[in-house]
């Protein structure tokens, strides 16, 4: 429970009420004193002074230790109010969601959290990883599916160009290879731009027919997508390496 800063906490409320009772009490009696010091007859004149003195000063010392005292347990309730109040804030704002890189989103078995450089410092610098993770995983799965794709079928044009990697060097290729780089930067700059609200990769669903955002599926996209990168490495290095599209390299 947490009140603003015109709550009245019940230390302060006790105080208050103590105040008035206190001040109540001094008023009776002085009144009372009062009373007693005009209806009193006394037989000798000098006496009757002393006495009317007397009452006087009793009656004038109560209250004016009364007050005081009231006065202070009236400022002791509001300290305590306020260290109260004081304390729930700090134990409100020391309250904070840690975070946990090792807890997130495919950190799994056997590896659990691979990051031996220590890249990911904090959360900021790993969400920013993570973003790039599946962009190059996916670009990755994509490039891998050409790279076989181009090995079987290729697109008006483009017949007399190789059907491994070299394809990208090679005749009209080399417009092909800049032609599709051209549109990666402009969907990179303008259409899949991270929003800092959402989960890093969140660029919506382009599949409206295919809508399961579940965190199983996310998991299965991390995964394939480290493993698009490995294949794409691989079918890059063995093509410049034996001169093989990536179909032939099964031996097919």
């Amino acid at each position: 429970f947490s009140c603003s800063d015109t709550c009245v906490s019940p230390a302060s409320f006790l105080a208050a009420r103590h105040l008035k009772t206190s001040m109540a009490a001094s008023l009776a009696f002085v009144q009372k004193s009062q009373g007693l010091a005009q209806t009193s007859a006394p037989a000798l004149r000098g006496a009757g002074q002393v006495q009317v003195q007397s009452d006087a000063k009793q009656s004038g010392v109560f209250p004016s230790v009364a007050l005081p005292v009231a006065a202070a347990t009236v400022l002791g309730g509001f300290v305590c109010a306020a260290k109260s109040r004081a304390g729930k804030r700090t134990r409100a704002s020391g309250i904070v969601c840690n975070f946990n890189k090792e807890a997130q989103l495919g950190a799994q078995d056997p590896l659990g959290f691979w990051d031996p450089a220590g890249f990911c410092e904090d959360e900021a610098k790993f969400k920013d990883f993570r973003a790039k993770e599946l962009k190059h995983g996916r670009l990755a799965m994509m490039g891998a599916l050409g790279m076989l794709a181009q090995s079987v079928v290729q697109v008006p044009g483009m017949e007399g160009v190789p059907k491994g990697v070299t394809a990208a060097l090679t005749g009209n290729g080399q417009t092909g290879f800049l032609a599709i780089l051209a549109i990666i930067a402009g969907l990179e700059a303008a259409v899949f731009v991270q929003d800092p609200n959402k989960e890093p990769g969140n660029f919506g669903n382009p599949l409206p027919w295919f809508d399961d955002y579940s965190p199983e599926m996310r998991a299965r996209e991390i995964n394939n997508g480290r493993i698009a990168m490995f294949s794409a490495i691989g079918i890059i290095s063995s093509s410049l390496y034996t001169g093989k599209s990536a179909i032939e390299q099964f031996g097919l």
